[in-house]
């Protein structure tokens, strides 16, 4: 019986000896192959790496070259942009205001002369004086001229006349014509007689009972366009009762 257990004992002696060499042997098999797995993926881990990081430089430095030429172009859009905005609003501030297609210059007439019976109201330049006329109380005429103080030559002069007899209204002696609030300017072109020169504007009225005209003489051609852009800046300053 004794013999039997101890056979049986050696037995498992064996196999647990057997089981022992093969966990030791699977375990130094399995070190190993970690190891090396380790070492490959280290390896390839590596190539990759270079290469990839080569690729990626390539990459940004592309991206970086796009970036600036994507900038640079913005940067002539945006400066080509504030170019033309800038000239554009340059334009606008130089160029000056007009009238029936006459420049005008409308900062010296800051005076202002009103008269009553029809409601007459017109701007006119600094350092001038007026002289009016009625007939029976109604305005007939008005002249204005440069005192001494004036940039003017004092024998230049505007003259508003009233015209009550509307019939005597001759389109014929006038070379253009435009409308502008709700009146009709008829205009001659200037006329020289001598070394005077003088322009008309004929406003007509419609239904009020009266005409007006406006007359410019300049004692020469220089004064005469020196004077024109202040002149027709007046004449669009004109207003009465209509």
């Amino acid at each position: 019986m004794s013999d039997i257990i101890e056979k049986n004992n050696l037995a498992i002696g064996k196999l647990r000896y057997e089981w022992y060499r093969f966990l030791r042997k699977s375990f130094y098999y399995s070190i190993i192959s970690h190891i090396a797995f380790v070492i490959l993926i280290q390896i390839l881990t590596g190539i990759n790496f270079n290469s990839s990081r080569r690729i990626y430089i390539r990459e940004i430095k592309q991206i970086q070259l796009e970036l600036r030429e994507v900038e640079k172009e913005e940067t002539e859009i945006i400066n080509e942009t504030i170019t033309t905005t800038s000239k554009d609003t340059l334009l606008r501030k130089i160029e000056k205001p007009t009238f029936a297609g006459f420049e005008i210059d409308t900062t010296e007439i800051v005076n202002r002369y009103e008269e009553n019976t029809l409601n007459v109201s017109i701007l006119f330049p600094i350092n001038w004086i007026y002289y009016d006329n009625k007939v029976k109380d109604i305005i007939d005429g008005v002249i204005f001229i440069p005192t001494e103080n004036s940039q003017y030559d004092r024998r230049l002069s505007v003259m508003i006349q009233v015209n009550t007899n509307k019939r005597l209204f001759n389109t014929a002696q006038y070379d253009s014509s435009f409308s502008y609030n709700k009146v009709t300017y008829y205009i001659t072109k200037p006329r020289k007689i001598l070394e005077e020169i003088t322009q008309i504007v004929y406003i007509r009225t419609g239904a009020f009972k009266a005409d007006f005209i406006i007359k410019l003489t300049s004692p020469n051609e220089a004064e005469f366009q020196k004077f024109k852009p202040v002149f027709f800046a007046m004449v669009r300053s004109f207003s009465a009762g209509y």
